[in-house]
């Protein structure tokens, strides 16, 4: 698993502290200032929820999506800096990723083989790969949810206080590395009890001894390790200055008309993308949820082969969390499929009306994860009835485990090698010591636009750009800042006769004297 991970990351080992794996004109400049403000805010004894780098003149309240993975690599930041550090998240992540499910598949099956191919299978997932490539870090950390999930199954069948607190605190680290990956935890729980409360009444039982103890714990451990995370992040989403905003109609414009789940794209292989983010919104962000072939395929062979309640429960769960992926609408082939004038409802726009937590959630097409997990053990499962049949087991996963690897890196619609960007800030604006800095041109697409924070790591002068605004307020509401822009977008290669002489020196004075101090004109990217 490490010796594959580094392969999935050798495009920056030559170059590990200037070079981050992600495109250049996606989220990874994000990530990388979000590492490198986390860092400074614990290493200075500072809370990580509010910065006067951004939102200039005035700041925000941001609580950094993947403070996790930025507090595992601590260390690695204080010796080699910020770029090092989401370096060696990618790579761990990877990493632990094949090695957790490796754990669970053979808890679970008992033969190393099969766990063996889970484990490639999900390191090798080609949705990971594309998070990588669009720069998202927090996403890679879906080893914690196959090790939640062992916990879980561990306190079930051997229940006490010990064991229940175990799982809960193997949920809790799931849900703070990845809100997602905790309630795919949450979901595989109830699943688990609803499994035991059914057999049980059937046959008349009663629940084992310990039980109740064992859950009460694991409810316990797990609010006390998520309730400060969330508490910080539920703050900074609804204060008055927050730099990410996340209001009802944002996220349910952004579900439906940017974050939609083709069900062709789960079976089509190749460099097919619905939605084609590039030709919609000009963007490079890349939705990948292809699940592959030669997953899917061993997957059904352990359902036709075999009638045993373990392994139709992962299938449950694999089914639920694909219907889940697929988000409240049916999108096929590039379009909404309607009924009577109207889009098909899906589960998951019940759940997204009813319940809290889902009324937040804008990236449906992540539950793959959770669905790829469920056929990575289906697959384990396969290989144990390969065993049973006395077939040659190390062969078969070897090429499964291969073909895998092969289509996920080659044919799938992921890519590979992983894109890089190279970080690097020019002289004289690592050396401004005053002021706060407005970069010019506005008009670049936001997540590219980030690269512009990228001085911020040298130099600390605060900017007037925040994550998802494309225009801040302090520049609309500005004469001076309002003019550079509107000469940006008019598209003229010469100045008007007539020039707002009076707005512009006001406007000037007024930006200067809330700390504006520098105008960096990016040439390359001037219209």
């Amino acid at each position: 698993m490490v010796l594959l991970a580094i392969w999935q990351t050798w495009p920056v080992w030559g170059d590990f502290s200037r070079t981050a794996i992600g495109h250049p004109a996606n989220d990874i400049w994000n990530h990388i200032w979000g590492f490198a403000f986390f860092f400074d805010a614990v290493t200075t004894g500072q809370m990580p929820t509010h910065t006067t780098l951004l939102n200039w003149p005035q700041g925000g309240s941001l609580w950094f999506i993947d403070a996790f993975n930025a507090t595992l690599t601590l260390p690695v930041q204080w010796v080699w800096g910020p770029i090092a550090a989401v370096n060696a998240a990618v790579f761990f992540n990877f990493a632990w990723a094949g090695v957790a499910t490796y754990a669970l598949a053979w808890r679970v099956t008992g033969t190393t083989a099969g766990a063996w191919l889970a484990g490639v299978a999900l390191q090798t997932t080609p949705h990971l790969l594309g998070q990588a490539y669009n720069g998202i870090t927090e996403s890679l950390s879906i080893g914690w949810l196959p090790l939640a999930l062992l916990a879980i199954r561990h306190a079930s069948r051997q229940p006490s206080p010990k064991r229940g607190a175990l799982a809960g605190l193997a949920m809790g680290v799931a849900a703070v590395a990845n809100w997602y990956y905790g309630l795919f935890a949450g979901i595989a729980l109830l699943g688990l009890f609803g499994r035991g409360a059914w057999r049980r009444w059937r046959t008349g039982a009663t629940w084992p001894n310990g039980l109740s103890a064992a859950m009460f714990a694991g409810m316990l451990t797990a609010g006390l390790v998520v309730v400060v995370p969330f508490a910080l992040f539920r703050e900074t989403l609804l204060a008055s200055d927050a730099v990410v905003m996340r209001d009802p109609s944002f996220v349910w414009s952004t579900l439906v008309m940017h974050n939609m789940s083709d069900l062709v794209s789960m079976v089509r292989p190749g460099h097919h993308y619905s939605p084609d983010l590039k030709a919609l919104f000009d963007e490079d962000l890349i939705v990948v949820i292809y699940l592959g072939w030669a997953l899917s395929l061993p997957a059904l062979a352990a359902l036709v082969s075999t009638t045993r309640l373990g392994v139709w429960s992962w299938a449950g769960y694999a089914g639920l969390m694909g219907a889940l992926t697929l988000g409240p609408f049916l999108y096929v082939n590039g379009d909404y499929l309607t009924v009577m004038d109207g889009w098909i409802p899906l589960p998951f726009l019940a759940l997204f009306e009813t319940v809290p937590m889902f009324s937040r959630i804008s990236h449906a097409y992540r539950f793959v994860m959770g669905l790829t997990l469920g056929l990575c053990m289906l697959a384990a499962w396969a290989i144990r009835d390969c065993r049973t049949r006395r077939w040659p087991v190390w062969p078969i996963a070897l090429t499964l485990g291969f073909l895998r690897i092969g289509e996920s890196f080659v044919f799938s619609p992921a890519v590979f090698p992983l894109p890089t960007s190279q970080v690097s800030v020019p002289q004289a604006l690592a050396e401004l010591e005053t002021g706060a800095v407005l970069d010019l041109p506005v008009g670049v697409p936001v997540l590219a636009r980030a690269r512009y924070s990228m001085a911020q790591l040298i130099n600390k002068r605060p900017s007037p750009f925040g994550l998802n605004d494309p225009v801040p307020s302090s520049l609309k509401n500005n004469h001076f800042t309002q003019y550079l822009i509107a000469l940006e977008w008019g598209d003229v290669d010469t100045l008007p006769a007539s020039m707002p002489w009076l707005d512009l020196v006001v406007g000037q004075a007024a930006a200067m004297s809330d700390g504006l101090e520098w105008v960096v004109l990016h040439k390359n990217w001037l219209p």
